[in-house]
């Protein structure tokens, strides 16, 4: 859905670690794959199953310098010894190793050090990697600065002490860390990575201090029990107000915590929901103020306790999975203030059972033709209001749709639009000028379709299928007729041709 998503990450982690092996040569040294770069040896996968393991110093005589373990799931290794030959280490390099309880590295390693088990850089101002099997609680020591990305990820940790001296929360830090009941951002912290918190379904609250200058994306999503996120009246970047996550002139509502439920009324100060701010929340109803123009990317996906919304007049875009799976929404008004809408914006909203859609809407799915899935999915769907083009596929198998009215300012029915439909019957307007390829392909139920005089040409297999047809008219200015439009329409028994008509596939 995001662009900058835990999941996307997670993908094109993989993508890359599995390219890398695909790409190098499949050389093997006692239990690891290793790739042989001339100089030195990089170690790229462990295929044994000891709890115990020590990567060798040497492969071939050559030095082993670089570790990429990054996405191998493993649950029997419990501790890793880092050879002082090792110089470069993959980012998240034993991540999954979810047994893993003690790293040690070598003493006369002079990029690399240990403590307790805990993988750091050699002047220990770095956190590296805390091993996933190791519980409980822990302090980071006071030289640490930085916390790197998914330095904690997936630990059983209950308690952690950040001290004063960090001052940088890496992307992914303390991802899926369940466990982790409470946290204390110090002062020092100016950064909050991608995701830094995402997953932490323990968390009740959480406090931004006033040195804090950016917070990445979904920073603290999917941290389920989270009531409320508060900022420091100083911090000079961000906000907050009864727990929710705006910029600081509260113009941007960025989160509003997973935890928090029943009713909400976003203040009159925002202009933009941002990128996910009420996703997974299990909100009942948000009132979007007049003074809101953008719906940010995944705004309220899988908010599926939301049973109405009401999107204003003001709003002039809704982005991509804007809607995604809310399936307690019956019916959604589109007003002419809205000029895009974004792909999958209300995908699998079964409980949709109408939709009317203004006249302003130029873009779907960021495509003038493609609807991009932004309405598949709603199975429950029956009605179609729209003043707006109905681009290719944009209601594709509704078998559930009987009824559709295309407003005056509608000029395009794109390919496959209503292909599949339970229609019983349809008017088109004399403003539109082209159907699109099986546009009603399937709709065994629609009885008769009257073609405006504005329509000069009839696309392949357009009503391919239509069994319940009975008559059609062709209107004067139609100068063809494609490939099977007709095709398998059974109940057919009389079609009137205009001399117009010059082509019949």
């Amino acid at each position: 859905m995001k662009k900058n998503s835990w999941w996307s990450r997670l993908l094109v982690g993989a993508f890359i670690v599995c390219a890398f092996a695909e790409s190098v040569t499949a050389d093997q040294f006692g239990d690891f794959l290793y790739t042989d770069n001339g100089a030195d040896i990089t170690i790229y996968r462990y295929t044994g199953s000891g709890a115990a393991v020590t990567i060798p110093s040497k492969i071939n005589g050559k030095p082993v310098t670089s570790i990429e373990f990054a996405w191998r799931e493993d649950f029997t290794l419990t501790s890793i010894t880092i050879p002082d030959s090792v110089s470069s280490i993959g980012n998240a390099a034993f991540l999954w190793f979810t047994s893993l309880t003690a790293i040690t590295v070598d003493a006369n390693n002079s990029s690399y050090s240990s403590v307790d088990g805990v993988l750091f850089n050699k002047s220990q101002t770095t956190l590296i990697q805390y091993p996933m099997g190791k519980a409980g609680s822990y302090t980071i020591p006071s030289s640490v600065t930085l916390i790197r990305d998914w330095a904690f990820a997936g630990c059983g940790l209950t308690g952690i002490t950040i001290p004063d001296g960090v001052t940088s929360i890496g992307n992914d830090a303390f991802w899926g860390c369940a466990g982790l009941t409470n946290v204390t951002i110090p002062d020092s912290v100016t950064s909050i990575g991608n995701d830094a918190f995402w997953g932490c379904a323990g968390l009740t609250n959480v406090t931004i201090p006033d040195s804090v200058t950016s917070i990445g994306n979904d920073a603290f999503y999917s941290c389920t029990d989270l009531t409320a996120i508060t900022v420091d009246v100083n911090n000079s970047t961000y906000s907050s107000v009864d727990g929710v996550l705006f910029n600081k002139n509260k113009t941007t509502l960025i989160q509003c915590p997973e935890g928090k439920a029943g009713s909400y009324t976003i203040p009159s100060s925002v202009t933009s929901i941002g990128n996910g701010a009420f996703m997974f929340c299990p909100l009942t109803s948000v009132t979007i103020p007049d003074s809101v123009t953008s719906i940010g990317d995944g705004a309220f996906y899988y908010c599926t306790g939301l049973t109405s919304v009401t999107i204003p007049d003001s709003v002039t875009s809704i982005g991509y999975g804007a809607f995604y799976y809310c399936t307690g929404l019956t019916n959604v008004t589109i007003p002419d203030s809205v000029t895009s809408i974004g792909g999958a914006a209300f995908l699998g909203c079964t409980g949709l059972t109408s939709i009317t859609i203004g006249n302003g809407v130029t873009s779907i799915g960021g495509d003038l033709r493609n609807g991009d899935r932004a309405f598949e999915g709603c199975t429950g769907l029956t009605s179609v209001i729209t003043g707006s083009n109905i681009v290719d596929d944009m209601f594709w198998n509704f078998p559930s749709l009987t009824s559709v009215t295309i407003g005056n300012s509608v000029t395009l029915i794109g390919d496959w639009a209503f292909a599949g439909c339970g229609l019983t019957g349809i008017t088109i307007p004399d403003s539109v000028t082209s159907i699109g390829h099986e546009a009603f392909r399937g709709c065994t139920g629609l009885p008769s379709v009257t073609i405006p005089a504005s329509i000069t040409s009839i696309g392949i297999e357009v009503f391919r299928g239509c069994t319940g047809l009975t008559g059609i008219t062709i209107p004067y200015g139609v100068t063809s007729i494609g490939d099977g439009a007709f095709l398998g329409c059974t109940g057919l028994t009389n079609v009137t041709i205009p001399d117009s008509v010059t082509s019949i596939g």
